[in-house]
C-alpha cells in the first residue's frame, strides 16, 4: 500500500508539472494554473503523508490489531468466567443484570428530562454507576477497571482465619499479618502494617466467603480493633540512603500484586509465595523532571553515580540516551501523525522495535515486539502519580515510578525513578521511562497525541 500512495503522490506532481507546461505554452491564465497547482500539491502532500504513515505499519493493520486485542480481552473474560464456581457465576449475572438496568435508566433520563443540562448530568452519573455495577460481578471484570482494590474469586467458601494462619509468620516490609476490624467495615480483616506513615494493606472476605478483596490505605485511624498481634513488626530502619527509601516505598506499592498472586496460589496449592523485596542496587533516579522545551539530564544509580545521559532538543522528535563516555545506547524517534503514540527504538544505531500505544479506556498501555518476545508497558490505574510496570512475555522486569513524594533529610524526590529486576534491561527500561515522561509532559502541556 505504501507504493500505491507514493505512486499517487508522484502522479499528482507530474500532472501539475505537465498541466503548468501546457498552460504556459498555450498562454492560458496563470491564475487558474495556480489554483490547480495548489489543489494538486495538497493531494500530493496528503498521499505522501499516507505513504509516510504506511512505512512502518499501515493504520488499517493497527486498527485490526486493536480490534483483535479487544476480542482477546473478551475471550479472556469468557475463559475466566468458565472457571468460576456456580455461586460466583450467579453473582456475575446478578450484577450484570442490575448494572444494565441502571445504565439503561441513566440513558433514559436524558430523554425524560427533555435533554436539560441537569437531567443529562444526573443521567450520566446514573449511567456510570450502572456500568460500574456491571463490571463488579467477577474478579476478571473488576480487576480490569482498577488497581486500587483487587478482587479474588475463591474456589469454595473460605474463612479469614485460614489465611491468617498461612500468613501470620510471613515477613514483609509491612510486617507479618494480624487480624482486626475497621470502623468502616463489618468484616474481620487480615492486615499488614501500619508503618510509620500509616500505610497498611488489608484483605477480607465477603459474607459468603467466596470473594476476597485486597486494598491499600494510609488512614490507620480507620482501624477499630486488634484481635491478634503481628509476629514481625513493620520495617522502621530504612537507612540514610535514597535507594533504601525508594525500594521500601516501591515494595509497599507492589504489595497488593504480591498478595493477590500469593493468595491465588494458596487457594490452588495451599502454598504461600514468599515476599521478594527490591534490592537497593536496582534503583535508578532521574536528576530532574522532563520538559518539552529541551532535555539534558542524567540517570543515576543508588550511589548517585551517573549511568546514562539523556539528551533531546526542541521539538523533541528524537531523544537520545548516551553512556558516560558519550556512546549512543538508545535513540527514540517519535512518529508524528499517528492517532496513537508511536516510537521507533534504535539500539546502538540498529532498529530495535516499534513501541505503540494501545487503545484502552482505563490503563495506558504500550507494546513492542522484540527478539525476546512481547514487551509491555502498563500503567497502574487508581494510584497516586503515574506508575508503570514493564513486563517481558508476562514476566515483570522493572517498573517506572513517579510522584512518590518521598522526603529524605529535607530532600523531596518528586521525579520518576526506576526499579530494574535484571540489570541487562536497564538501558531498555531507561528508554521506555524517557518515552513515558515525554508523553506525560506532553499531556500536562495540553498537547495532542501526534506531538
Amino acid at each position: 500500500m505504501k507504493k500505491v500512495w507514493i505512486g499517487l503522490s508522484i502522479t499528482c506532481i507530474l500532472i501539475g508539472i505537465l498541466g503548468t507546461a501546457v498552460d504556459l505554452i498555450e498562454g492560458n491564465s496563470l491564475e487558474d494554473t495556480a489554483v490547480v497547482l495548489f489543489v494538486l500539491a495538497l493531494f500530493a502532500a496528503f498521499f505522501g503523508w499516507l505513504a509516510w504513515l504506511w512505512r512502518i505499519k499501515s493504520p488499517l493493520k493497527r486498527a485490526g490489531e486493536q480490534a483483535a486485542m479487544a476480542a482477546n480481552k473478551v475471550k479472556e473474560s469468557n475463559d475466566a468466567y468458565k472457571g468460576l464456581s456456580k455461586s460466583l457465576k450467579w453473582r456475575v449475572w446478578k450484577y450484570r443484570i442490575v448494572g444494565a438496568l441502571i445504565a439503561v435508566l441513566g440513558v433514559r433520563m436524558w430523554h425524560m428530562g427533555n435533554w436539560s443540562t441537569f437531567w443529562i448530568s444526573f443521567g450520566t452519573v446514573v449511567l456510570i454507576i450502572g456500568i460500574a455495577i456491571f463490571m463488579m460481578g467477577s474478579p476478571q471484570d473488576y480487576n480490569s477497571i482498577t488497581d486500587a482494590v483487587k478482587m479474588i474469586g475463591m474456589d469454595r467458601e473460605r474463612k479469614i482465619g485460614e489465611f491468617y494462619k498461612a500468613y501470620k509468620e510471613i515477613q514483609t516490609p509491612l510486617g507479618s499479618a494480624w487480624l482486626g476490624y475497621f470502623y468502616t467495615s463489618p468484616y474481620k480483616s487480615m492486615i499488614f502494617g501500619p508503618d510509620d506513615r500509616g500505610q497498611f494493606i488489608y484483605f477480607y472476605l465477603n459474607s459468603a466467603g467466596n470473594i476476597g478483596y485486597i486494598g491499600y490505605s494510609f488512614l490507620d485511624n480507620a482501624i477499630k480493633k486488634k484481635l491478634t498481634e503481628s509476629v514481625y513488626p513493620p520495617v522502621t530502619d530504612l537507612g540514610a540512603d535514597t535507594a533504601g527509601h525508594l525500594c521500601y516505598h516501591t515494595d509497599v506499592f507492589f504489595f497488593q500484586d504480591w498478595l493477590k498472586a500469593s493468595i491465588e496460589n494458596y487457594v490452588k496449592t495451599e502454598q504461600v509465595i514468599p515476599f521478594m523485596d527490591a534490592s537497593p542496587s536496582e534503583v535508578y533516579t532521574f536528576t530532574e523532571d522532563f520538559k518539552l522545551t529541551g532535555e539534558h539530564f542524567e540517570v543515576q544509580d543508588k550511589d548517585q553515580n551517573t549511568v546514562y545521559i539523556v539528551d533531546g532538543t526542541m521539538p523533541l522528535i528524537n531523544l537520545y540516551i548516551h553512556d558516560t563516555e558519550g556512546n549512543e545506547i538508545f535513540k527514540m524517534t517519535k512518529e508524528i501523525g499517528h492517532a496513537l503514540a508511536t516510537y521507533r527504538f534504535f539500539y546502538r544505531g540498529e532498529p530495535y522495535g516499534v513501541l505503540e500505544k494501545q487503545f484502552t479506556f482505563v490503563r495506558d498501555t504500550f507494546t513492542m515486539d522484540i527478539n525476546e518476545g512481547r514487551l509491555e508497558l502498563t500503567e497502574y490505574a487508581g494510584t497516586i502519580g503515574h506508575n508503570y510496570k514493564v513486563t517481558l512475555n508476562g514476566t515483570l522486569i522493572g517498573a517506572i515510578m513517579d510522584d512518590m513524594d518521598i522526603t529524605i533529610e529535607n530532600i523531596v524526590w518528586d521525579n520518576a525513578f526506576l526499579i530494574v529486576h535484571d540489570r541487562k534491561y536497564l538501558p531498555l527500561i531507561t528508554a521506555m521511562a524517557v518515552m513515558v515522561t515525554r508523553e506525560l509532559a506532553r499531556d500536562e502541556d495540553g498537547g495532542l497525541t501526534n506531538r
